[in-house]
C-alpha cells in the first residue's frame, strides 16, 4: 500500500467534513476501520470508501454527491494513469487508439456510445439521459509532443504521482478532464432518472492543430445540446466564457530565377519580396475594436517560412504561414480586407511585387453573455463546493468553444486543478479530481433545475 492510499486523522476529518473527534468516535465504534501506528491512526482509501458507501443512502443531496465522488477517487486515478499511458499525440494513429479505448470504457460503464469519424476526425460520444434539453461535456483526445525527455521529472507517459500531483503529458490537457466528465455521468446515473436529464460526453481528435476535425465529425452527425463545458485544467479560480479566434493563411511571393552570378540579369528575389511583406504587415496596425474582456487584443504572427532551391539561384518562390489571432467583432472578411490593403500599398511602390494568398483554416472569436444559464449554473456549483466566487475571463488561445458558438451552443471552460500545459512536467492535482466531478454534477443539476426532491433514484 503506497502513501497516497493512507490518510491521517486530520486528513480523514477534512474529507468527511467532520471533526477529528467524530472520526475517532466512528473508529472506536468499529464503523470506520483504521490501523494504529504508534500513537497515530491511519485510514486506508478502501476503508474510507467502504465507510462513505454506508453513509450515502441518507443525508442531503450535496452530501450524497460529495461522498459518491470521494468513493470513486481511487478509480479516477487509475483511469487517468491508463489514459496518460496512451501517447495520443496529435496527428498520430494513437489518437484513434485513445478513442477506441474510451469507447470500451464507456461500454464497460454501460454508457451508450458512438464512434465518429477516423484519423484526425475521430471522436467518441457517450450519452446519459433522454431529456430533450441537453448539456455537453467536452475534452480533446490529442496531446502535444513531450519534447526532450531529459527535461521531465518522470517519464511523461507513466502518470507518476509526486506530492499530490500526477505528472505526465496530457494530464492537464485534457485527460484529467476526460476522467472527471466520465465520472460525473456515473455519479449522475446513481442520483437522477434518465428521463430528467441528458448529458453528452464528447472526446474529440484534431484539436491541437486547430482543425477541430473530431468535433466537426460530431457536428456533422448532429449534436443537439443547449450548452457545454470544456475540461481544460487550470487554477480553478476563474470561468472562461470566451476565447480569441484565429485565421491562418499561406502567403506565396513569386519572383524570377536567374544565376546569382549573372552579369546582366538581376532576376526577382521572392525571399526579398516576402521580407518586405512581413515587415509591412508587422508595421501596419490591425484594426482592433475595444473589448474589456480582451485587453490583450489581437495578434499577427508569421510562424513558418520556406523559399529557394539552391545557394547559387535567385529564388523565384517563397512561402510563409501567417497566424492571426482575433477578438470579437473582427471577422475573417475584415482580416481579408486588411491583407488586401497592405498588398496594394506594397504594389504601389514595387511593380515587381507579386503575391498569392491562400486561406487555410480559422474560426472567429466568441464571448458569452454573463447571464448565460451555463455560466450561472457553474458559478453556483463552484460557490457551493469551493466557497469562492470565480472570476469571468476569456482564453487567449482558441478552442472548440469558438466552433460550437458558431453552431449556437454556448460553451464555458473549467476543469481540474493543474498546470504546465504544452510544456514540461505537465500535471493534475489528484485531490482535485473528485472535487471537479462534484462541481460538474452540481452544475448539471443546476442547469436542469433538479433539486433533492427531483433526485428520486436511490443510491447504492
Amino acid at each position: 500500500m503506497n502513501d497516497r492510499q493512507l490518510y491521517s486523522l486530520p486528513e480523514t476529518a477534512r474529507k468527511l467534513t467532520v471533526s477529528e473527534r467524530t472520526v475517532m468516535r466512528e473508529i472506536e465504534r468499529g464503523k470506520l476501520k483504521a490501523a494504529r501506528v504508534g500513537r497515530k491512526y491511519l485510514i486506508s482509501e478502501e476503508a474510507l470508501a467502504q465507510y462513505l458507501g454506508k453513509r450515502i443512502t441518507s443525508g442531503s443531496l450535496d452530501q450524497k454527491i460529495h461522498e459518491l465522488c470521494q468513493t470513486k477517487k481511487s478509480e479516477m486515478i487509475t483511469l487517468l494513469q491508463k489514459l496518460v499511458s496512451i501517447p495520443s499525440e496529435s496527428e498520430t494513429e494513437n489518437v484513434t487508439l485513445m478513442a477506441r479505448y474510451l469507447k470500451e470504457k464507456l461500454e464497460e460503464f454501460k454508457i451508450r456510445n458512438f464512434l465518429h469519424g477516423e484519423g484526425e476526425g475521430v471522436a467518441v460520444q457517450g450519452t446519459y439521459g433522454y431529456a430533450e434539453k441537453g448539456i455537453m461535456l467536452d475534452c480533446p483526445l490529442d496531446i502535444t509532443p513531450v519534447g526532450s525527455l531529459a527535461k521531465w521529472m518522470f517519464p511523461p507517459y507513466e502518470g507518476v504521482i509526486k506530492n499530490g500531483r500526477m505528472i505526465g503529458r496530457g494530464t492537464a490537457d485534457c485527460k484529467g478532464g476526460i476522467v472527471a466528465m466520465i465520472y460525473a455521468a456515473l455519479v449522475l446515473r446513481e442520483l437522477v432518472e434518465e428521463s430528467k436529464i441528458r448529458v453528452e460526453l464528447v472526446f474529440d481528435g484534431g484539436e491541437q492543430n486547430g482543425g477541430y476535425h473530431g468535433m466537426r465529425s460530431v457536428l456533422e452527425e448532429g449534436l443537439s445540446v443547449d450548452a457545454g463545458m470544456i475540461g481544460y485544467a487550470g487554477k480553478q479560480d476563474d470561468i472562461q466564457i470566451g476565447c480569441r479566434g484565429y485565421h491562418r493563411y499561406i502567403l506565396i511571393t513569386h519572383g524570377q530565377s536567374v544565376h546569382t552570378g549573372a552579369r546582366h540579369q538581376m532576376g526577382v528575389n521572392a525571399i526579398n519580396k516576402m521580407a518586405k511583406l512581413i515587415t509591412t504587415i508587422e508595421r501596419t496596425p490591425l484594426p482592433t475594436p475595444q473589448n474589456p474582456y480582451f485587453p490583450f487584443g489581437s495578434r499577427t504572427t508569421f510562424t513558418l517560412i520556406d523559399g529557394g532551391d539552391a545557394i547559387n539561384m535567385v529564388p523565384d518562390k517563397c512561402e510563409a504561414r501567417l497566424d492571426i489571432r482575433t477578438i470579437p467583432r473582427q471577422s475573417r472578411r475584415q482580416i481579408q480586407h486588411f491583407l488586401t490593403k497592405v498588398i496594394k500599398q506594397i504594389k504601389r511602390d514595387d511593380r515587381d511585387f507579386n503575391v498569392t494568398i491562400q486561406y487555410e483554416i480559422g474560426c472567429d472569436a466568441y464571448l458569452l453573455d454573463e447571464r448565460e444559464e451555463i455560466i450561472i449554473a457553474l458559478q453556483h456549483a463552484i460557490q457551493n463546493t469551493l466557497h469562492k466566487n470565480p472570476k469571468l475571463l476569456v482564453h487567449g488561445p482558441a478552442h472548440t468553444g469558438a466552433l460550437l458558438y458558431q453552431h449556437h451552443t454556448p460553451v464555458v471552460v473549467w476543469g481540474p486543478k493543474g498546470g504546465n500545459v504544452h510544456t514540461y512536467n505537465e500535471f493534475v492535482e489528484v485531490e482535485s479530481l473528485p472535487e471537479t466531478v462534484e462541481i460538474y454534477v452540481k452544475t448539471i443539476l443546476n442547469f436542469f433545475s433538479i433539486s433533492s426532491q427531483d433526485s428520486s433514484r436511490p443510491s447504492s
